[in-house]
């Protein structure tokens, strides 16, 4: 009885170190699984392949490439291999980062970042979590399903609860496909699309699909879309000079109408000459017949000094930019007409614009440009400035 007794125990001993093993190897394989899962990314509700590898060190500060950058926010990203910086714009933001710089001026402010500007592989990497702000988003890594979510902060956002223990299919209606993901009570889920009795949302760890309308509850709308709509505008030429003596005059009240005296010079060393002051009597008469007559004053910059000593570095560019700004703002103007005479360094001055235009726009002042210039290419102008007055 003793032996037999013996050989039952040691039986279960080995049945229980064998299902301990059978157990640790599925633990193992299932780990392994996830760590080897595809890193996934999904940007405003579509997933993305991107041109180059992402990179997430061990502080889970992501890398995206320049060129993926370019791809997908900021088509005129630039990299000086010079200076070693990288000047990336987009809608009402101006950034400058330099390789390996724990600091980045983000909209004339020096801002601490978790990661930095690097050269990885020979390709210029930026840390785009640090970059949130720059590019109107909210990024969020799932570990869980090795995901990166980035969704547009100018874009509509919806959320929602479930109510009642659910699951999410891959298709909506009888022949629902796979199950995606079991919902649990009290879970949010971003709602994507009405679709009568279904709804298609997304869950917290980025997973699309489908699920009953009436098992959410506490919709609502957290974000609107962002819309930035153009006023079609009238530019009275023959009405900008400051020196004229002028009678009332009718206008259209549904555009913008403006006069363009130029007031503002680019001079040495990237200042700007406010000359709207020059002549106070003069300029009080005129700023009274503007208003009585419902004229708008954007008042025209040119340059005294070549494009290539004034306007070549950043710096340069910013602290003319500023300055600009600060005038229009200080006086009260719509905004600024760029009426440049000679362009000397057509790359420089693109730049200029690039970088001034989000500055104008977050003040929510206009940006025209006035065709002085035959070597000023149209199309490109179109999308950093409001308005093209042809010379």
């Amino acid at each position: 009885m003793i032996k037999k007794k013996k050989k039952l125990n040691f039986r279960k001993v080995i049945s229980c170190i064998i299902i301990l093993f059978i157990f640790m190897i599925i633990t193992i394989n299932i780990n392994k699984k996830n760590k080897e899962k595809e890193l996934t990314i999904l940007i405003n509700n579509e997933f993305v392949e991107t041109i180059h590898k992402v990179i997430i060190d061990e502080g889970e500060n992501i890398y995206f490439s320049k060129e993926d950058i370019q791809k997908i926010f900021d088509e005129t990203i630039y990299y000086n291999e010079a200076e070693k910086e990288l000047i990336t714009t987009y809608n009402t933001h101006v950034a400058l980062l330099k390789i390996n710089e724990e600091y980045a001026v983000i909209d004339d402010e020096n801002i601490k970042l978790n990661g930095n500007l690097q050269e990885i592989d020979k390709r210029i990497y930026l840390p785009i979590k640090d970059l949130q702000k720059v590019y109107d988003i909210e990024l969020e890594y799932t570990k869980e399903n090795n995901r990166i979510i980035i969704d547009s902060l100018l874009k509509e956002k919806r959320e929602g609860y479930i109510s009642k223990k659910t699951k999410l299919h891959e298709k909506k209606g009888f022949f629902d496909g796979k199950t995606l993901e079991n919902l649990i009570i009290g879970e949010k889920i971003f709602i994507l699309e009405d679709n009568g009795k279904y709804r298609k949302i997304r869950t917290s760890i980025g997973n699309i699909g489908y699920i009953k309308s009436k098992k959410i509850s506490d919709e609502k709308i957290v974000r609107e879309n962002v819309k930035y709509e153009k006023q079609e505008i009238s530019l009275y030429e023959n009405y900008s000079n400051i020196f004229g003596i002028y009678d009332n005059i009718s206008i259209d009240s549904n555009k913008l109408n403006v006069v363009s005296p130029t007031f503002f010079y680019i001079d040495t060393d990237s200042k700007v000459l406010d000359k709207t002051t020059s002549t106070t009597a003069t300029y009080s008469v005129y700023k009274n017949w503007t208003d009585s007559n419902g004229l708008q004053i954007m008042p025209g910059v040119t340059n005294t000094e070549s494009v290539s000593s004034t306007l070549l570095t950043f710096s340069q560019r910013s602290q003319a930019i500023n300055s600009l700004k600060d005038l229009v703002i200080k006086h009260n103007y719509l905004g600024i007409n760029i009426k440049f005479d000679s362009i000397d360094d057509i790359n420089s001055f693109y730049r200029f614009l690039l970088e001034l235009y989000p500055r104008f726009k977050r003040e929510n002042l206009k940006v025209a440009i006035t065709l002085n210039d035959s070597n000023l290419e149209k199309n490109r102008l179109e999308n950093v400035v409001d308005y093209i007055f042809d010379d």
